[in-house]
């Protein structure tokens, strides 16, 4: 049996609806008068209802499209004249920006993609990158242009504005949410990563650890290397980025990534008094209690990993943080941790069989079976 919470929020409904479309279509009318607003407003909103988040985009791309010039290089001074100000210049992060602002570099990624077109296009994307992020927009250009764009990447790298600095790293992600792969190599993606690694605003550097995080997937002793190379200047930044860009690798007890952030992976513990509820109701939690004894001093993240029930009899993983610690020998920990399992929209719970077990810098041990009603 199957168990799934009812979905009360819409992200399309939350950044796609009448007042943000009719921000556009305010804009769009000031840049080009002649324009019927009105109509735009409702040729884009009759259809939304049938629409998800990312076809939403698209079809107002293909509606602006029907009221711009049909040459491009005639809509493109209209879209420069639509765009807002730029974000706050002073600020170093958590500037995302309007998502109704992502259309005119969508425009741009599906019109302007051309050999022609192309250096207006990536000058557009600078521009619009500062009101509202470019990391979807330009991936076009890296898939058809490689290596103008690249070389385009590369100063976007050194400029002055933290928003077009971002752009170089979160643009050629290899595994950006809700994105399509920009086919970048890794190689050439580690280069722009030296270019911003010591980048002062956290905007970033936190772009920097995602994409770090996301090679990790393809070339993980390549970045444990990287990472290793980074640990003697701006410490403390550096030291942020190296966390966050292991944080896939620390999850899968990968060796090399637990000993670059101080984690023996030999630890010296005993493991006793391991309790847990051997029957969990649906909407209540599990109690996984138990006490680790440090032999040693010692850096020790200790951490829960939960196996669930698939709808196949097979199970999925996931990972609960519980410690992150610095012990003494003889130090007692004793931990603690609830895992919820009341119905949430993101995922499904099946009735039956789940296993729990304690994990010590990469160390299984205390294992238990519980059973899900």
């Amino acid at each position: 049996m199957a168990i799934k919470a009812e979905t009360t929020f819409f992200l399309k409904d939350q950044l796609f609806n009448t007042r943000t479309v009719a921000e556009l279509s305010s804009a769009l009318s000031k840049a080009t008068p002649q324009v019927n607003q009105r109509k735009f407003e409702q040729d884009i909103l009759n259809k939304f209802p049938e629409l998800e988040l990312k076809a939403r985009i698209d079809w107002m791309v293909t509606v602006l499209a029907q009221h711009l010039p049909g040459k491009f290089e005639l809509a493109l001074p209209i879209l420069e004249d639509l765009l807002p100000p730029p974000l706050d210049p002073n600020k170093s992060d958590d500037d995302f920006g309007d998502f109704i602002w992502s259309v005119p570099g969508e425009y741009v990624a599906r019109f302007g993609c051309t050999k022609p077109h192309l250096a207006m296009s990536l000058a557009f994307l600078k521009k619009s990158t500062m009101r509202f992020t470019a990391e979807n927009s330009i991936r076009p250009f890296l898939r058809t242009f490689p290596k103008e764009t690249m070389t385009f990447v590369r100063r976007c790298a050194k400029d002055k504005n933290y928003h077009v600095r971002r752009l170089a790293s979160e643009g050629i992600r290899p595994f950006l949410p809700w994105a399509e792969r920009a086919n970048v190599e890794p190689d050439e993606i580690f280069e722009v990563m030296e270019l911003l690694k010591h980048d002062r605003t956290r905007y970033v550097t936190r772009s920097v650890a995602n994409t770090m995080n996301d090679l990790s997937k393809i070339e993980p002793h390549k970045v444990i290397a990287a990472l290793a190379r980074w640990q003697d200047k701006d410490a403390s930044e550096i030291e942020w980025i190296t966390k966050h860009a292991l944080r896939t690798l620390i999850k899968q007890d990968h060796a090399g990534a637990l000993s670059l952030l101080g984690y023996p992976t030999k630890p010296e513990f005993k493991l006793t008094n391991v309790q847990t509820n051997i029957q969990v109701q649906v909407g209540d939690d599990l109690v996984y209690q138990c006490s680790i004894k440090s032999n040693a001093q010692q850096n020790l993240k200790i951490a829960l990993r939960v196996y669930y029930l698939k709808a196949n009899g097979s199970h999925s993983v996931r990972v609960f943080a519980v410690k992150d610690l610095q012990t003494k020998a003889g130090d007692v920990i004793d931990v603690r941790k609830k895992i919820s399992f009341r119905p949430i929209t993101t995922r499904t719970l099946y009735l039956g069989e789940h296993y729990v077990e304690i994990v010590v810098n990469g160390i299984v041990r205390g294992k238990k079976t519980f059973e899900l009603r």
